[in-house]
């Protein structure tokens, strides 16, 4: 019986009994998008519910793609990616049911183990790969000694690039970043020699830094944002939100990229984004917040570090508004990558504690948003120019003076604008 099948007569079963019931959502089995099997979903009491029939898999050589039938319990245990996900609920004898006989045993130990030879497992499926390293992260279990040397081989890494569609590894690695341990992930794939195989680097790339660094900024971002004294500082509405954390920790991942570019056809282009947008198939924005926090950050880690009576106005807000919104999580990252380098926490605490504290104190935390009190337009009929290009020129001049001169008016730039313009 299909999972579909079995949904209709869960439907039948709710009406003969009074209980309200839904439509039943069919999804059609799409193997080129690693979906195997139909699947049906229902509403049973409230609550949603997937229903899929038993089954076992066979895999030809070249490819992550089942063939499958109607299996056996045991079969379908045996076919996880790993013993404590192929635990069963009887819901006649209100039991679990272990036909691995090892996953009860597992979850007490806290163990990852595949259920079957890691290494036919990993081949068959090495998004499984993945999964045991995503899995012994979420929960802090130890990975099994025969998983661990599987997770290592050659030809493992080799069926790893070529079985598995990008968009699969970069599901996996969004689950990661989220997930209670990136520190962990990470870890755990820099261990097993997988950094390149899960973020492959692009042709034509120059300086790539080491992969270890990863873990090492890893650590210091989740140090900045779980046990940091700079958080207090920010305004509420500045608060570091979940998609804050995602960012920074995503920039972590892909820190040995922070330098490198892709030099094709005399373009240079930033080879993290690249990897974020290719390699991992994530959103363009994800790649362009990576992108901003590993080139924004010297620059806050520069205001940081020199003396901050002597910065003008107009320079901390010029910074501000070169990181956009995203200048929080930019300064959060130039902070751990202070502590990776070296630098002590009470130090890190300090600099960039007083440097929030400046901005808030100046009024600048929204300095991005800040428009020309004099715009393009108004300033070409001014000069008696045309609007175009050139008046960018104009236009950057016209926010650092607003920037420096906060309570100025709209006729006291005019005369800035023709002082410092009419005669070029």
């Amino acid at each position: 019986m299909s999972g579909y099948d079995l949904a209709q007569h869960v439907n039948c079963y709710l009406q003969t009994h009074a209980q309200q019931t839904s439509h039943i959502a069919k999804i059609s089995s799409n193997p080129e998008r690693s979906k195997h099997l139909e699947t049906a979903t229902v509403r049973v009491l409230g609550q949603c519910v997937d229903f899929v029939h038993l089954r076992s898999e066979a895999y030809e050589e070249t490819s992550r793609i089942p063939v499958v039938r109607f299996g056996t319990p045991r079969e379908d245990a045996l076919r996880r990616d790993i013993t404590i996900n192929a635990l069963f609920f009887n819901i006649h004898s209100q039991a679990i049911e272990d036909f691995t006989n090892q996953g009860l045993e597992d979850l007490r130990r806290g163990v990852v183990r595949t259920p079957m030879d890691p290494v036919q497992t990993f081949r068959d499926d090495p998004l499984r790969v993945l999964r045991v390293l995503r899995f012994a992260s979420r929960f802090g279990f130890a990975i099994d000694g025969e998983t661990q040397r599987a997770l290592g081989l050659d030809e493992v890494k080799r069926d790893l690039d070529v079985k598995i569609s990008r968009e699969r590894v970069g599901i996996e690695v969004e689950k990661m970043a989220a997930g209670p341990d990136p520190l962990l992930s990470i870890r755990l794939i820099l261990q097993n020699g997988l950094y390149a195989n899960v973020f492959r680097a692009p042709p034509y790339v120059q300086n790539i830094g080491p992969f270890e660094d990863a873990g090492g900024v890893t650590q210091r971002v989740l140090q900045v944002l779980d046990n940091s004294s700079i958080l207090q500082y920010l305004p509420s509405p500045l608060a570091v939100t979940p998609e804050t954390r995602r960012m920074l920790v995503l920039a972590a991942f892909m820190y040995p990229f922070s330098q490198a570019q892709v030099v094709e056809l005399k373009r240079k282009q930033a080879a993290g984004a690249q990897v974020v947008r290719d390699s991992l198939k994530l959103a363009t924005a994800d790649g362009d917040n990576v992108s901003a926090l590993h080139m924004k950050a010297p620059r806050f880690a520069s205001l940081a570090h020199g003396s901050l009576q002597a910065v003008a106005r107009s320079e901390l807000g010029q910074a501000i508004r070169d990181a956009g919104a995203r200048w929080v999580p930019a300064l959060l990252f130039a902070a751990a990558k202070d502590l990776h380098e070296g630098r002590g926490a009470e130090e890190v605490e300090r600099m960039y504690g007083e440097l929030v504290r400046a901005i808030a104190e100046q009024g600048l935390q929204e300095a991005f948003r800040e428009k020309h009190i004099v715009n393009g337009k108004e300033a070409a009929e001014l000069l008696g120019c045309r609007p175009g290009p050139a008046i960018k020129k104009v236009l950057d001049a016209i926010m650092a003076w607003q920037l420096a001169n906060p309570q100025g008016t709209k006729e006291e730039c005019r005369r800035f604008i023709l002082e410092t313009f009419k005669a070029q």
